[in-house]
């Protein structure tokens, strides 16, 4: 298993620096915030995975904001998927910037913004800081992929993701596995604190 992180206020810096949100109508400014999503995204692998969205609170304890995963297909590795959120997700970075409402109110005056979904989901990542996330570079299969997320949802307890209720699957041995690593993972941040 691989791990790693980022943070995202290279990006919060940029939307501080930028008012306006990127939109595929502005070539020019898609390109820009494109080339720092990959800066900032260049360790993550074409993997299978998962990915923590989150931030340390005042008492220094990490808070899960929003727990994903990603597939073995190329389409969904993990660089993939999480270069596709920040991209497509990104009103939640200038909404910590610039906060919530004249966000949305920016996001509906847009060109086209009836052709987009609300960015309600989008915005569930708002407070995030940093990124945490977890490739596997074994064999895996995608009831697997599945199957774990369920496991690191009810135990990381993300604040905003779809609650999962029903029955309790049991931990295996590559829960274990991907708990102990995250766990590593965030105590290397804190030590860089």
């Amino acid at each position: 298993m691989i791990t790693g992180h980022f943070n995202i206020f290279p990006i919060l810096e940029h939307a501080a620096n930028n008012p306006a949100i990127p939109s595929f109508e502005n070539k020019k400014k898609q390109a820009e915030y494109s080339q720092l999503i990959k800066h900032i995204i260049a360790d993550v692998p074409q993997l299978p995975g998962w990915y923590l969205w989150g931030k340390f609170n005042d008492m220094g304890w990490w808070e899960t904001v929003y727990l994903g995963k990603a597939g073995k297909q190329k389409t969904s590795s993990l660089y993939t998927r999480l270069y596709d959120e920040l991209r497509e997700e990104c009103i939640a970075f200038w909404a910590q910037v610039y906060g919530r409402e004249p966000m949305l109110k920016l996001n509906a005056k847009r060109p086209n913004a009836y052709k987009y979904r609300p960015p309600l989901r989008d915005l569930r990542k708002v407070g995030a800081q940093m990124v945490v996330w977890l490739a596997v570079d074994e064999p895996i299969d995608e009831e697997e992929v599945k199957y774990q997320e369920d496991l690191l949802i009810k135990i990381y307890r993300p604040t905003h993701n779809a609650a999962r209720w029903g029955k309790v699957n049991l931990h295996n041995v590559m829960t274990e596995k991907i708990e102990l690593a995250i766990e590593a993972e965030l105590k290397s941040i804190t030590s860089l604190r």
